[in-house]
């Protein structure tokens, strides 16, 4: 049951469930809309790739890092609470075409989700991590569970390059992309958490900026204007054309010139070998003071800062590449707007964003950055992506889609999340949430960079024998955010 990506997931058809605990409005679930019905594919098949890629279907990962464990009476009490969303009671039913199925007696099974364990060491921790990432979520159930880790009694701990830089307790929230894209999966955290005084979470509104009018209808009257208006559409017919065309031949095109954070090969296979890295969190104010005094976007600056700090990785490593303008691209998942930003869903497509590596002066390249972060934002390209994603999916069948997302991905560096998170400290599971990070594996290496309370966090899941002292990014991206804010403020 596909319907259109570009609108929320469609109303469904007459299944009601009750449900004890907090006041609850009786749930149907939708239908799956085409983006999530792949990801449901991936999640029962156990890829989202072609067979030969041996890339399995990685969860997303949060890690909340607090002062005292949570207990199991606060733990199954916020469970409950998070029944009320929809997507989190249900199983992915089906070997073909997939939907939701309720669990109906889903609180007698809440238990069955939380796992507890033990750590000695940091490197144990990083261990028990890289695996939580690693390891695909039980298709067969509720596509969701949650890790309790604490320190054992007679740990040693020493602070690692690269490691979490905090120690246990640790819960960890694996959840399948599935049940919503990014932004959706924040409402999640809103859900589950409350501000340390007890209100709802304050986050980061993300209204999108909107675009110019191609087309106004008020100015006909006057014979200069409707000729600008003309230029306007003639020249967003033109970058409509243009979006077909890259659309249609990104998947086909070069791959990312060969660098020594990523080796794009002709053929790029999962190595089985993944791991976290966290850099040292860096102040959201500083960001923020650039963004006012560049006009730009935090996005933009954080762009800017990471395409530095790969430039000298490349430098640090010996990469040919530096002297020169390597093409190293991210994909990049784009969020549609949506009706209803309560609900879970999957409205969202990936797009081709390239980073400006090699010797430039930071201003030039935030310049340089900002510049294409607004041409992407007023193209049409993403949804002209998710139309042909569309047509091709209904047409061409699963085999084909597959390929064809293995073919964009792997001519790609990394792909790029950047997602804002509360803007104050929370409770979740009944604890003070003291700072956490996220981390998702991929076909190709994943960048992440979470906010919370004034910080932000860049991570990074990488295959540590292909990008060794991966770590040296975040102390890279440290010294461009410091360059740049000296020449600026």
């Amino acid at each position: 049951r596909i319907v259109d990506p570009l609108l929320d997931d469609a109303a469904p058809d007459g299944v009601s469930v009750e449900m004890q605990g907090p006041p609850y409005t009786p749930l149907r679930p939708r239908r799956m809309s085409l983006m999530t019905h792949t990801l449901a594919r991936a999640a029962k098949k156990g890829t989202a790739f072609p067979a030969f890629a041996k890339v399995p279907d990685f969860p997303i990962c949060t890690f909340f890092f607090m002062d005292e464990a949570p207990n199991d009476v606060d733990l199954i009490e916020t469970l409950k609470k998070l029944m009320s969303i929809d997507r989190l009671r249900c199983t992915v039913m089906g070997e073909k075409t997939f939907e939701w199925e309720v669990v109906a007696d889903m609180e007698q099974k809440l238990a069955s989700h939380v796992t507890r364990a033990q750590v000695s060491s940091e490197k144990e921790l990083r261990a028990k991590m890289d695996a939580l990432i690693l390891t695909p979520l039980d298709a067969s159930r509720p596509l969701w569970d949650v890790t309790v880790v604490t320190l054992a009694p007679n740990a040693t701990w020493t602070d690692s390059p690269g490691g979490p830089g905090r120690k246990p307790p640790m819960v960890c929230v694996r959840l399948s992309h599935t049940i919503g894209d990014g932004i959706s999966l924040v409402n999640v955290l809103n859900e589950a958490c409350v501000s340390e005084d007890g209100s709802p979470v304050r986050t980061v509104n993300f209204t999108r900026r909107p675009n110019p009018k191609v087309w106004d209808w008020s100015t006909l009257y006057n014979p200069i204007n409707i000729l600008t208006q003309l230029a306007n559409l003639l020249w967003y017919i033109l970058k409509c054309i243009y979006a077909v065309l890259r659309a249609l031949v990104t998947p086909f095109g070069p791959h990312d010139t060969k660098t020594a954070f990523c080796d794009t090969k002709s053929k790029v296979v999962y190595s089985g070998k993944r791991t976290m890295v966290t850099c040292p969190s860096f102040k959201l104010a500083d960001i923020r003071e650039i963004k006012t005094q560049m006009g730009c976007t935090v996005n933009d600056v954080v762009c800017a800062c990471l395409a530095g700090a790969l430039h000298k990785y490349q430098v640090h490593r010996g990469d040919p590449t530096a002297d020169r303008r390597p093409l190293v691209r991210a994909a990049v998942p784009y969020a549609f707007p949506r009706k209803n930003p309560a609900e879970l869903t999957n409205s969202w497509t990936f797009v081709s964003l390239p980073f400006y590596l090699g010797p430039m002066d930071i201003k030039d390249r935030l310049a340089k950055t900002k510049r294409r972060c607004d041409d992407m934002k007023r193209s049409p390209e993403a949804h002209v992506i998710a139309g042909i994603n569309t047509v091709a999916g209904k047409l061409l069948g699963a085999k084909f889609q597959s390929q064809t997302i293995y073919d964009f991905m792997s001519r790609h560096s990394m792909v790029f999340t950047n997602v804002p998170g509360p803007t104050a400290p929370v409770v979740l599971f009944g604890q003070k949430v003291n700072d956490f990070l996220f981390g998702m594996g991929n076909l190709v290496n994943q960048v992440s960079v979470i906010s919370y309370d004034g910080t932000m966090t860049l991570s990074l899941v990488v295959d540590p024998d292909a990008v060794p002292d991966a770590h040296l990014i975040g102390k890279f991206f440290q010294e461009e955010l410091d360059n740049l804010c000296a020449k600026l403020i």
